[in-house]
């Protein structure tokens, strides 16, 4: 089922839910302490009004204290997070986010070339892992040669025995081993950068005042393996959501292969259905009013995702899988996570994937008695999803590949017949 990857509610809690929204929208919990929103209309606001609510209670994850164990003077502080998020935000541009297109749209060729000719592929361990980290780890200027090494780092430090690795027996690591190796080339990094003169998002980073004063070494290291060790996990899940939910709603499948230029609306339409975070924090700034609750200053407030998401006030029959809503909903994802708000690349990277998923296969079956996942933070992510594939017989010249510009749809080659 799609509710194995996404934040999707048993039938139960979506009664419960439900009754909520109706007599409780903002509920406290009483084991926490938290104040719990479920309603669409309350979580807008707490995700979009900055100066009432704070995300700083989130500057740094699980994952980048497990990198940063042993080292407790290097905290993100909340100033750290805030700058971190601007910057990615006046980096990408919807320009530059077209622009980037491109080069998605090669790595995943890369990629698929791997298992080119396999009747059996995994798209976690093939595609929907790997994809982003290496358009994350470009980003951040590391070298063509080195990216397998992250991409084997960031994959033991993601790792959560006793789920299977996402790489080879071979190549694994410990998370120990991981740990020192990607501080150190971390570190080594920046230092390179400190003696040169260069024009990527690390640069921008080193260059950034936070507080006043520009980062050190280990705040730098900080920010960057935050961006390593969470940056991609929005995407991951969003695209193996997606192709699971083509694969659960046969005709809708049919329909975007007959028709690319509804991926995007597929893709909205995922989210809110199947959304990647189930939870997302914020700290109240000051005492306000929220969903007929007072919420005094300091205290935490959770957005209930999988309940936000199917408001029935905000989505007309929202159990239902459609790609032709007229609403759609953005707080999704790009909340709480570097690449955000929206999360632009997220969007940009699955359609890409997805675009060359439908060119080169003309059937994709998922094996969901095979799937596993695992949970990170408030995300599952997928650790294995084989699909069985089918290869067309022959990609003739005629049939365009997708080019990975703004607007690239599969159409440029119709001829997409099983």
């Amino acid at each position: 089922m799609v509710e194995a990857l996404g934040a999707r509610p048993t039938t139960a809690e979506g009664d419960r839910h439900r009754a909520l929204r109706d007599a409780e929208p903002v509920a406290r919990d009483v084991d926490s302490g938290q104040w719990m929103v479920y309603r669409y209309e309350d979580a807008a606001r707490v995700l979009t009004d900055h100066a009432a609510f704070t995300s700083e209670y989130a500057s740094s994850s699980a994952l980048v204290a497990r990198l940063l164990s042993g080292r407790e003077s290097v905290v993100i502080t909340s100033a750290m997070h805030r700058e971190l998020r601007r910057t990615v935000s006046r980096r990408f541009t919807p320009g530059v986010v077209a622009a980037l297109g491109s080069r998605v749209l090669t790595l995943t060729t890369e990629l698929l070339d791997r298992v080119a000719g396999d009747d059996r592929i995994d798209l976690a361990t093939d595609l929907a892992f790997p994809l982003p980290v290496r358009v994350i780890a470009e980003l951040l200027g590391v070298p063509q040669q080195d990216l397998d090494s992250v991409l084997l780092w960031v994959d033991a430090l993601c790792g959560n025995p006793p789920q299977p690795s996402v790489v080879p027996a071979q190549r694994r690591v410990s998370a120990c081993d991981a740990r020192s190796e990607l501080l150190a080339y971390l570190y080594a990094h920046v230092a390179s950068y400190r003696r040169t003169t260069r024009a990527d998002l690390t640069a921008e980073f080193l260059g950034t005042e936070i507080d006043g004063r520009l980062p050190d070494d280990d705040q730098a290291v900080a920010l960057l393996g935050l961006l390593l060790l969470s940056g991609h996990l929005t995407t991951t899940s969003l695209l193996a959501s997606t192709v699971l939910c083509l694969d659960e709603f046969g005709q809708v499948g049919e329909e975007v292969r007959a028709r690319p230029e509804l991926l995007a609306p597929t893709i909205e339409e995922v989210l809110r259905y199947s959304p990647p975070v189930s939870r997302v924090t914020r700290r109240a700034k000051l005492d306000l009013d929220l969903g007929g609750q007072r919420i005094a200053a300091g205290e935490q407030v959770v957005v209930v995702m999988d309940s936000v998401t199917q408001d029935e006030h905000r989505f007309p029959v929202p159990e239902r899988f459609d790609i032709h809503r007229k609403t759609t909903s953005r707080l999704s994802t790009g909340y709480g996570l570097p690449f955000g708000p929206g999360s632009p690349v997220a969007r940009l990277q699955t359609r890409m994937a997805l675009e060359l998923l439908l060119w080169r296969y003309c059937e994709i079956a998922v094996d969901r008695d095979a799937l596993r996942s695992q949970r990170i933070g408030w995300i599952t992510v997928p650790t294995s999803m084989p699909l069985r594939v089918r290869s067309k017989r022959a990609v003739h010249n005629a049939e365009v590949p997708p080019q990975g510009g703004q607007g690239s749809h599969l159409s440029r080659g119709r001829r997409h017949s099983r």
